[in-house]
């Protein structure tokens, strides 16, 4: 009986960590796409984020116009591609505007 209690807490306890976990951060994946898109770029935290250093432990960061630019063109959850960053245009180009 506590063997079943206890694999039914954990069950729970798995399931809402990876509800309740930031879902949408950069990551290799992410800055790999944008360097498939732009090879000479070079790629900092304040290019998408509003914030020149924001903290993982904060969870979701505040993005600039241009990470709000690419996050529209992708749906939620979903890590952008080279494509949707070509769609946005180079971050170089977009600061510019």
């Amino acid at each position: 009986m506590k063997t079943t209690r206890l694999g039914i807490f954990i069950g729970f306890a798995a399931a809402a960590l990876f509800i309740l976990a930031p879902q949408a951060h950069a990551d290799l994946k992410q800055m790999k796409a944008y360097k498939e898109a732009y090879p000479d770029s070079k790629l900092k935290c304040v290019d998408c984020h509003a914030d020149a250093k924001p903290s993982k432990d904060d969870g979701q960061h505040e993005l600039n116009d241009y990470g709000k630019t690419v996050k529209a063109l992708v749906k939620p959850e979903v890590a952008p591609t080279a494509d949707e960053y070509k769609k946005a245009g180079k971050i170089e180009d977009f600061t510019k505007k």
